[in-house]
This record gives structure tokens, sequence and C-alpha cells, in this order.
């Protein structure tokens, strides 16, 4: 069985590749595609579209590799079906679990190089495609929003008096965190009445100390005493400063989230800014919910090669390769939907996010079961 065992995981891994080249190919040509209309503007050239294209493999070879691995399994277990090997296999004492245990092996393989990609090539690849991006249209520096990005910085005083800030900064550079645009900071006291306002030209972020703001402008507003008649109580403070030092739990790493969408970032990443918007006491529903998408995702090779299964009990006469893979594309699509819509159902129905990301999964690894049951006992 040992022999069995090698063989059948070569099997599985090299249709795998083979299958997620293919597709990867495919969804290649129609993005490099999609970019023709930008060749020739902002110095973007034809090099430049098959870079970006090329850094965003990546992340399709992780958006893929479920679809890609339930193929190559159902593919791998119709041929040894219609060869009769399984049949001979089973003649010998093959059982289900002893199946299950042979693609234990490749199982591993695919889910730690689908972490691999989810984890560290594809928020890579990503974060290097902005830079290109921005390196030939400027515009791409700022999150998309016409007034720049916007962040919520909770923090205190050397005094120790706590302060409610929101700040605006009107561009973040990808290919320099540590430095942004202009920035723009209204500050809050503990009662929520404006105290002070900041703008400043440009910020730069120093490791170990922190926001320097270049040539700011200080705004104080005196605090209002409401016993008094007169409203005016105090002139306004207006200061000027090359350098305006800031204290703020916001970082560049923070900042980054602003141009990266959640569903490219890396798990570390969204673990960072959903303590971030915890401690700002903003809602992080969203993010949780992507979070542990992210985290049952890679699972989903391990429940892809479950479902293939059933595939090898089916002998010749109940349909060909060709029909065992057309149903395996509608199982993947099936499960990708799932994984959507429980994802969006998490956070539109405030249920717990790891919950409903395992539910796809789970009704997947149930399905599987009972379809084995059910070839099985025919």
């Amino acid at each position: 069985m040992k022999v069995i065992a090698r063989q059948f995981t070569k099997d599985i891994l090299l249709s795998t590749l083979f299958v997620l080249i293919v597709l990867i190919a495919l969804f290649a040509f129609f993005g490099l595609i999609g970019q023709m209309d930008e060749v020739g503007r902002n110095e973007y050239d034809l090099a430049t579209a098959f870079l970006l294209t090329g850094l965003t493999l990546p992340q399709r070879a992780y958006e893929l590799s479920p679809l890609a691995v339930l193929l190559a399994a159902v593919y791998t277990m119709s041929r040894w079906a219609s060869t009769s090997e399984f049949t001979v296999l089973r003649a010998a004492g093959m059982s289900p679990v002893r199946l299950a245990a042979m693609l234990v092996v490749p199982g591993l393989v695919l889910l730690v190089s689908t972490y691999v990609l989810g984890e560290v090539a594809a928020p890579w690849a990503m974060r290097y495609s902005t830079e290109v991006r921005s390196a030939n249209d400027p515009t791409l520096t700022a999150r998309g929003y016409n007034s720049g990005a916007w962040v919520r910085d909770l923090t205190k005083t050397p005094d120790g008096t706590e302060v409610d800030r929101f700040i605006n900064i009107s561009s973040i550079s990808a290919a320099n965190r540590l430095e942004t645009g202009a920035w723009r900071v209204f500050e809050f006291n503990d009662a929520g009445k404006l105290s002070r306002i900041v703008r400043a030209e440009s910020g730069i972020f120093t490791p170990g100390k922190g926001w320097t703001l270049r040539n700011a402008v200080e705004t104080i507003y005196p605090k209002l005493d409401r016993d008094k008649e007169n409203p005016q109580q105090a002139p306004l403070v207006r200061r000027t400063a090359a350098e305006l030092p800031l204290a703020s739990t916001v970082t560049p790493e923070i900042l980054g989230v602003m141009m990266t969408k959640p569903e490219r970032m890396a798990m570390l990443d969204l673990s960072s800014y959903i303590a971030h918007l915890d401690r700002v006491n903003q809602v992080s529903d969203h993010y949780r919910s992507v979070f542990w998408s992210k985290a049952f995702y890679p699972v989903g090779v391990l429940v892809m090669l479950a479902i293939s299964m059933p595939f090898g009990y089916l002998n010749a006469r109940s349909g060909g390769v060709a029909i065992k893979i057309f149903l395996g594309v509608l199982i993947g699509i099936a499960f990708y939907a799932l994984n959507n819509l429980f994802s969006y159902l998490s956070a539109a129905a405030s249920a717990p996010p790891a919950l409903m990301a395992a539910v796809p999964s789970v009704f997947m690894l149930g399905a599987s079961a009972l379809a084995l049951w059910w070839v099985e006992r025919r």
C-alpha cells in the first residue's frame, strides 16, 4: 500500500499543478487583455502590463487552489476508476478510511502551499503591484476617496489626558509608507468638544519616535465656560512649526490598510487592524469576517479532496471523465459561492464570524460523507 500511496500522492500533486497552471493562465490572459486600454497612458507600457498581470498570479493561485485541487482529485479518482484500479484496491480490502488516510499527505502539502500563497506571496505581490501603479499614476497613492484616507486615533497626551482624534491624510505613498501627503487632524477633548486642529503639508514616521508633521499650522480652541454670558472668553491660539511631533497610535502599517482590500491582506495585518479598530471603538465586524474566512479558506483544500472520494467509487458506466470534471466545476463554484455568502451573512446577521466561516466546509464535508456512504452501499 505504501507504493500505491506514493503513486496516488504523485498523481494528485502533478494533476493539481497542471490544472492550476491552466486556470491561472486563463485568468492572466483575460487580465492582460483588460489592461490594454491603459497601455500608453502615464508611462504605462506593455512591460508594465505584463508585470502587473504577473503580480496578480499569487492571488489568483490562492483563490483557485480549492477548485484546482477538486478538479485534479476528481480526474485522478475517475482515471483510476476507469482502469479498474480502484476495483482491484477495494477487492484487496481498501476501505474509505484507508482511502482518506492516503489523501492526508497530498492534502497537507496542498494546505500548507495554499496558506503560504495567501499569507506570504499574495500580500507581497499586491503591495508591489500598488507600488508599480503608484509610480505610473500618483493618484493611486490615495485610498480612493476624493478627500483622502480617514482614520480615528485614541491616545493620551504626556500629562495623561485622553485625546480623541480624527485624522485625514490626503495621500499615502505605496513606495514609501513612512512618508505621507498632507495631514488634517481634528482633536476633541474628553467632553467631545473640538480643542485643536492641525494642518500640515506632509508627515514622516520615524520608528521609535512616531510621526513628525512638516510645515504644520496648529489652531488651539479655548475651553468655554457655559456659566459665563459672553461666549468669547478667550482668543484662538494659532502657531506654526516647521516640524511638529505628534504622538499617535496610528502606524504606517495601519495606514497601509487604506490601500489594500481586506480580502487581499495577510491575516497578521488583519489582526493588527482589528485590534486598532477595537482600541478606537470602531466597528470591525467586516474585518473579523474576512479574517476568519481567510483562516478557513485553505482548509477547503482538504474538503475538496474529501468531496472527490465518491468519484473513485463510480465505474466507467456512471459517466465519462468529462462529465465528472463538469460536476467538479459545479461543486467548486458552489463552495466558493457559499464562502462568500456566509462571509456576508456573518457581518449582516452579527453571527460569530468563526462559526459562519466554518459552515461551508462543514456542509461540504457532510455532503461528501453522505455521497460516499451512498456509492459505497450501492
